[in-house]
């Protein structure tokens, strides 16, 4: 059962690892699939980007999620100046606008943009940090409306100047300069990656590739159409992704949270054994050495429980409470994994830290910093309860458990109680 729960877990990472990559790798099949297909289809295709985008763009403002957001704002200006604006010429001929410039421009603003916003925490979308990057994505768009007017070639031939020795004009169509901030932009999201491990900077780094792909091959305006419309797909399933995450996992622990315990106790068969687990004197424990070692020390303990043995699943209950479902298992079955996770936790010890800032006493502040360096152990109690005639459904189960973690408590703490 351990190794079934560690398979999963394992196929589910890789999998928010590579899905953006096989989004990509569907968009450069569909492509290739374009060219069968008659011209009142591409007409469709050709306007999806466009839905997608303001579809994402719906979802971003809801979820508050402004990286997404902006970047989609900046995929949505640079796909419609790259298809219309070369058109305008014929409109404006005294106002000549050559693909090849907008292809330039689009090549710089593009990588920046992700760059920058990999950069930045997310601090809302109405915000003064919102309208700072609303006006940054406007000042942009009026640099390049200057850039483009033929009197501004200068400016504009320096975005394409080689800059170091060796040309790259043979190998891609994108300039020495861009190709510089796509690298500093593709460093960024990996560093952001490897820190934080979310599904938004992977989902970035996915984006940022198959903008670089585009700009590279710059030859069908359906390739652009494509990955262009596929990239927001990829940004739109990142927020769906991580909004899943926040709402099932506990963010301090990493354990599935409350309300994915609930939803897994209505899968439960016939027989199960459910577990609760509470922390002894950690409200003292709090008091004395302040909730940010109060954390540390949940987190310690949900360390441990998570690797717990004999089929068991571990939840935050919430506070100091963790919950253990044992399915198809008895009390007699789950008891002594039960109990050997118990002695983990007393036997794992606990190094204090010094913690700057203010406590709510000069006297508290002075205990937790003469304790810094110091090792202490936590115990922890445990209830557990068994589905029976008695006790038929889940939430009764953990009732009886949450009685049985009361005895525990009464016995005098550090021990497994039925």
């Amino acid at each position: 059962m351990k190794g079934i729960i560690y398979l999963k877990t394992t196929v589910r990472n890789v999998l928010k690892l590579v899905l953006p990559f096989l989004f990509m790798a569907a968009a450069y099949y569909f492509y290739k699939e374009t060219s069968t297909l008659a011209r009142a289809q591409l007409d469709i295709i050709e306007l999806s980007p466009y839905v997608i985008f303001a579809v994402g763009a719906v979802i971003s403002w809801k979820f508050n999620r402004s990286r997404e957001l902006f970047t989609l704002v900046i995929l949505a200006l640079a796909l419609a100046s790259m298809e219309y604006l070369p058109g305008l010429t014929k409109l404006s001929p005294s106002f000549p606008i050559a693909a090849a410039d907008i292809h330039a421009i689009i090549s710089l603003m593009i990588p920046l943009n992700i760059g920058l916003f990999s950069l930045f925490k997310e601090r809302g979308i109405l915000s003064l940090w919102g309208l700072l990057r609303i006006g940054t994505i406007f000042s942009q768009v009026l640099i390049a409306s200057w850039l483009l007017r033929p009197e501004q070639g200068g400016f504009l031939s320096l975005i394409t100047k080689d800059m170091l020795p060796v040309s790259l004009t043979s190998i891609t169509a994108v300039s020495q300069l861009s190709v510089s901030i796509f690298l500093i932009a593709l460093i960024l999201l990996t560093t952001r990656q490897v820190k934080y491990k979310t599904s938004q900077d992977i989902a970035f780094i996915a984006v940022l590739c198959a903008m670089f792909y585009v700009l590279h091959e710059n030859q069908d305006p359906m390739m652009y159409v494509v990955f262009f419309a596929v990239s927001g797909i990829v940004l739109v399933t990142s927020i769906i992704q991580d909004s899943y995450s926040m709402a099932f996992t506990d963010e301090l622990t990493g354990l599935p949270s409350r309300r994915a315990l609930k939803q897994d106790m209505m899968k439960l068969g016939m027989n199960y054994v459910i577990a609760m687990l509470d922390i002894d004197h950690f409200k003292k424990f709090n008091d004395t050495y302040g909730h940010d070692t109060g954390d540390e020390a949940l987190k310690l303990v949900a360390s441990v429980i998570k690797d717990v043995t004999g089929g068991g699943k571990s939840y935050r209950y919430g506070g100091e409470e963790f919950t253990i479902l044992f399915p198809g298992r008895s009390v007699q079955d789950a008891l002594p994994h039960l109990e050997q996770l118990r002695e983990q936790i007393a036997k794992r010890p606990f190094t204090l830290r010094n913690r700057k800032g203010r406590g709510k006493s000069r006297s508290r502040r002075k205990t937790r910093n003469s304790s810094a360096g110091k090792q202490i152990y936590i115990t922890v109690s445990i209830g557990l309860a068994q589905k029976s005639e008695k006790h038929k459904k889940p939430d009764a189960v953990m009732k009886s458990a949450d009685t049985a973690l009361y005895r525990a408590k009464k016995k005098g703490r550090n021990c497994v109680s039925r």
